[in-house]
């Protein structure tokens, strides 16, 4: 599995869209005035989105990464 996990915590998220200005592969859009990740597999993890995000709302992680956390957290 490669690539990258995006994730937004909608509750730190404050709608501001620095994160959908910055990332240069458009991985977010703006919906109900919170940033969503809708185009996940575009991500490369180069991380502008989380300098640029004021709420500290955005992780990435490596998808393997993501999977193993998921796979030993659903336990």
């Amino acid at each position: 599995m490669t690539g990258y996990r995006v994730q937004v915590d909608a509750s730190k998220c404050i709608g501001c869209a620095q994160c959908h200005a910055a990332c240069p592969n458009k991985v977010f859009a703006i919906v109900n005035k919170k940033s969503v990740p809708v185009n996940q597999d575009a991500c490369v993890g180069c991380r502008a989105c989380v300098v640029k995000c004021p709420a500290n709302a955005i992780t990435i992680m490596p998808r393997d990464v993501y999977a193993a956390y998921a796979r030993f957290y659903s336990s």
